[in-house]
């Protein structure tokens, strides 16, 4: 691998296969003062969009056109596509190639690195509604990896530029990074959508149910912002009420299996940080834990 040319603002940029997630961060990157030279995306909607949004930027259909045009190109499509991606195009030494995925190794960009490129990872632990989400990018955590230190110090820096934090991580625990990221947004958004089907029985539909339990998921996750661990937990398993517990387990049994079992499966794994807040006797956390455990819900 050749060494690569010193990288800082003025280092041409190209985002490749640029959705939702790409889109906002060559916004981002522009705003930030990033020389951002190309952006490549397969539906001519897109780049209409884009154009209009980026008319210092060239907008491409072709991915190698744009590829071509940097020396630091952010692969940025779905995760399934990245390693056919990084495959299709070729590459060249001192270049860098780094993909935004947060489960995939780097070795996915194995392509780019045969061919002289340096390889890294960049994945911003945060979602992108829309392709003009670039604000979301301020105050989110970075995942950053490469094994170039150039290019692991530019990516250092190049988050601090967008207002956010990096965490450097290697590629063996990237499952277990990207496992706690999907536990904390689309599981939690899977939760709350169970907790609101627990409200058919009472006459009201999924989506008003939701509204209205929306303002407690927000109290709670302002909690968990100001107070944190254990604090921002709250109800039966802090206090110790078991016969709560109980009535728990009937109620979402009844609504399904499934309901059931999710409940009882997450309240027993986090029963130990509802533990520390030192409201429950050594008595009623074992009551409670034996509750939950599996094998006494068959």
């Amino acid at each position: 691998m050749s060494p690569l040319p010193v990288l800082d603002k003025t280092t041409p940029i190209a985002i490749v296969a640029a959705g939702r997630l790409g889109s906002s961060l060559a916004r981002a990157l522009l705003d930030a003062g990033y020389n951002v030279v190309a952006v490549s995306s397969r539906s001519q909607d897109h780049r209409e969009w884009l154009s209009s949004r980026m008319e210092e930027v060239v907008v491409t259909e072709i991915a190698q056109s744009a590829a071509n045009l940097a020396s630091v190109v952010f692969v940025t499509g779905p995760d399934a596509m990245i390693a056919e991606i990084c495959d299709s195009l070729e590459w060249r030494s001192r270049q860098a190639v780094l993909h935004c995925a947060g489960v995939l190794p780097v070795s996915t960009l194995s392509n780019a690195a045969g061919q002289g490129a340096a390889i890294g990872g960049i994945h911003p632990l945060q979602t992108f509604p829309s392709p003009d989400s670039s604000d979301r990018l301020k105050e989110t955590s970075f995942a950053i990896e490469s094994d170039n230190p150039n290019l692991l110090d530019w990516l250092k820096t190049l988050v601090t530029d967008l207002g956010g934090s990096s965490v450097e991580i290697e590629s063996r625990q990237r499952p277990t990074y990207h496992a706690s990221a999907v536990m904390a947004c689309g599981l939690l958004a899977g939760l709350v959508g169970l907790a609101a089907e627990m409200w058919e029985p009472l006459g009201i539909d999924r989506d008003e149910a939701l509204k209205r339990l929306i303002p407690l998921v927000r109290s709670t996750v302002d909690s968990l912002d100001q107070q944190g661990l254990p604090l921002a937990i709250t109800g039966p398993f802090v206090r110790g009420d078991v016969e709560t517990v109980k009535s728990h387990l009937g109620a979402t049994d009844a609504n399904s299996g499934e309901t059931g079992r999710a409940y009882a499966a997450l309240a027993l794994a986090s029963l130990h940080i509802a533990r520390q807040q030192g409201g429950i006797t050594d008595e009623d956390y074992e009551s409670i834990k034996t509750l939950l455990s599996p094998e006494n819900r068959q």
